[in-house]
């Protein structure tokens, strides 16, 4: 395979293009690519396993088939990249191309040790993107039972993609062992991604994502997103990250009252929640603005609701704070998300290029880069879990999902940059389920103070009290 293209024409805004005949990353995919490039081989990989358990009668032909239906009706399954995918700060985009003949299914033994080790086996082989982005086993165990093991990179598969291979899969083997038996009739893949990506590569499409950015970048800068979060007196940051978390956890009374405000106030607890926790860091650190960001589909029309690589973005969200009453709060930073939905097309690499400035050019930016808070929240109006429900695969056979994930190996930067730039920003995860918001706000230790960050929970537990008091 060819080395990446670092001799390939330099496109205006700053943007390799990749070889001839290779395709570009899409608006989606820029984010992931510049957080491959950010870590270094030894890292926790990017890599979004689904692991099913098949219990019943498994016709193993007819699995075969179906999985080349999905491949076949879903381009980004059979992309692969056009050269080297190694890590490096300054690895340019080697380019991307459709293979046009669906994968293998590869069955194997589980093992004497059961199939629960022959995943952790599986899983443990990392992806050669030159070759395929996905890949598929079948594991088998003497006793009959089955686990089909889908390997994924996340260049082309997140959460909601999960969710449609997971029924494109199950409809597809349904129809080749049902009491009718037969392969669809061809159904239309329901989104071109390939013409996704030419038609974000037409001139005017990229002149409109140019000024849009280049308008973004000025406001992010504004609102001091060349300004990081002061470091603790001292803090060194390492080539690796070092985590640590404190709680934002509300009670279930709480997570109850909250509800009915959001109601009364027609907003939602994702918005209402980023709201509480930049007031909290906001006061802090003596700011009235702050960038948040937050992980955006734009799946607006049927056809992208359907389709298997539309990924989320990484969105900058620019945020007055302020002298704000907490409602007022509440409804400006649910109107900040809402415009958010506008950028949802621009890549990250282009924004930070513009505001950056040394200059980014080519060089890898982590997925927070200008950002001082990233804000995830599963469940109450924000992200699907992860762990959704598997539709029946027919009378004779179910699929469940085995929760499991490879080992963590944590992350190692490519660079000094790429350290600091995931460092200075916190990271929010909070998850309500159960009648109750559960989550963590966490934080690089090596350059954050842990009394601070104890204080910033703090402030955003009082702030809910005071929410539903007022």
């Amino acid at each position: 395979m060819s080395a990446p293209g670092r001799s390939a024409a330099v496109s205006p805004g700053g943007v390799r293009m990749p070889e001839r005949g290779a395709l570009p990353a899409s608006s989606r995919q820029d984010w992931c690519w510049h957080w491959t490039r950010s870590h270094t081989g030894d890292s926790t990989p990017l890599e979004s396993p689904e692991v099913l358990l098949l219990r019943g009668r498994l016709d193993t032909g007819a699995l075969r088939e179906a999985l080349a239906e999905v491949e076949t009706r879903h381009e980004a399954l059979r992309l692969h990249l056009a050269g080297d995918a190694g890590p490096g700060a300054d690895a340019t985009w080697p380019g991307q191309r459709l293979r046009s003949a669906p994968g293998a299914l590869h069955v194997v033994p589980a093992g004497a040790d059961g199939v629960r080790a022959g995943v952790r086996r599986t899983l443990a082989r990392r992806l050669d993107l030159t070759d395929r982005m996905a890949r598929t086993t079948l594991l088998r165990s003497p006793d009959g039972e089955h686990v089909l093991v889908a390997q994924f990179h996340h260049l082309v598969v997140d959460g909601t993609s999960h969710d449609v291979f997971r029924r494109d899969l199950a409809a597809a083997y349904a129809a080749r062992t049902g009491a009718e038996r037969h392969a669809p009739a061809g159904r239309p893949a329901p989104f071109g991604y390939v013409d996704l990506i030419r038609r974000e590569q037409s001139e005017p499409s990229r002149a409109d994502r140019r000024a849009r950015a280049a308008a973004l970048a000025r406001t992010l800068a504004a609102h001091g997103a060349r300004e990081p979060l002061p470091a603790r007196p001292g803090a060194e940051v390492s080539d690796r990250a070092r985590f640590a978390g404190v709680p934002l956890a509300l009670s279930a009374g709480h997570t109850e009252g909250l509800l009915g405000w959001c109601r009364e106030q027609r907003t939602t607890p994702h918005n209402t929640l980023l709201a509480l926790l930049a007031r909290a860091v906001a006061d802090e650190y003596g700011r009235d603005r702050l960038v948040a960001s937050v992980y955006m589909h734009g799946r607006t029309t049927p056809e992208a609701r359907h389709a298997v690589g539309l990924l989320c973005n990484v969105v900058p969200v620019p945020l007055d704070l302020g002298d704000r009453d907490l409602p007022g709060l509440a409804r400006h930073v649910g109107g900040a998300v809402l415009d958010a939905w506008d950028r949802v097309d621009l890549p990250l690499g282009a924004v930070v290029g513009h505001t950056d400035g040394e200059g980014a050019g080519t060089e890898a930016v982590y997925r927070t880069a200008l950002s001082h808070l990233e804000f995830r929240m599963t469940g109450g109006a924000g992200r699907a879990g992860r762990a959704g429900a598997v539709p029946p695969f027919g009378p004779e056979l179910s699929a469940e999902n085995l929760t499991y994930e490879p080992p963590d190996h944590g992350l190692r930067f490519t660079g000094r940059r790429q350290a600091l730039q995931c460092a200075r920003s916190l990271y929010a995860a909070v998850e309500m389920a159960g009648g109750e918001i559960t989550g963590s706000l966490w934080y690089d230790e090596q350059y954050h103070h842990a009394v601070r960050l104890a204080r910033v929970a703090g402030a955003f537990r009082t702030a809910a009290q005071q929410l539903l008091a007022a």
